[in-house]
């Protein structure tokens, strides 16, 4: 158990910095920003083509490696808690899935901005934007459950671990907003990703020392 344990955070934070990095290649920029919302298919129509598929391809193999990470939640609701466990891996897997799909949707995007077609980059941003809603919704969904169980006690983790977890760290990003360049486009642009390094890291290391506390001849069941 204890390496599935890591094999699966390892898996995760692949999955992690393969998306960053997939961020930066779509995005990534040193020239000053003011609104990187407003701005951003700006900037990707500056990108190169290369650039603008490598960045785009990386989405859906992510997405996988993500999906493999997301067994450690699972792990750490109690046998007890089946069915929480299923609901939240079932919850974050679809979650990624939307978020895979949206992630692609860039680089179509920083292509038309590049040609010109307002119009067409227009009409594609709204239906990337229903694959952001796919995303979100479910992953909120699914960490406000595991959340709760964590603070309920009711999983391996500690209960200091929800402050760690994305439902809670991602809304720090609005802290990086003003960071200088290129750190802004770093640390903001790829502040969702990077929320999922650190907690596959801590959920490694937290749900690793507990394994080694089972007493002897006992499993955890998997």
């Amino acid at each position: 158990m204890n390496k599935n344990i890591l094999l699966a955070g390892m898996t995760g934070m692949v999955g992690a910095m393969l998306m960053f990095l997939g961020d930066m290649l779509l995005y990534f920029t040193t020239e000053p920003i003011t609104s990187f919302e407003e701005e951003i298919i700006g900037i990707m129509g500056g990108v190169g083509t290369p650039r603008l598929i490598m960045g785009g391809l990386l989405g859906p193999l992510s997405a996988f490696l993500y999906i493999v990470g997301f067994m450690q939640c699972y792990w750490a609701i109690k046998p007890a808690h089946k069915r929480a466990a299923r609901v939240v891996f079932a919850l974050l897997s679809l979650g990624v899935i939307y978020g895979g799909a949206f992630h692609t949707h860039f680089t179509p995007l920083g292509m038309l901005s590049a040609l010109g077609h307002h119009n067409a980059v227009a009409e594609l941003e709204a239906f990337a934007v229903l694959n952001f809603y796919g995303m979100f919704f479910p992953s909120l969904l699914g960490y406000a459950v595991l959340g709760y169980l964590m603070v309920a006690g009711k999983t391996d983790y500690p209960r200091w671990m929800v402050l760690f977890s994305p439902l809670i760290v991602f809304w720090l990003s609005g802290l990086m907003q003003d960071l200088p360049q290129p750190f802004k486009i770093i640390i903001a642009g790829g502040w969702s990703n990077l929320t999922f390094l650190i907690f596959f890291a801590l959920s490694t290391y937290v749900l690793r020392r507990a394994a080694t506390r089972l007493p002897s001849g006992v499993t955890r069941e998997t």
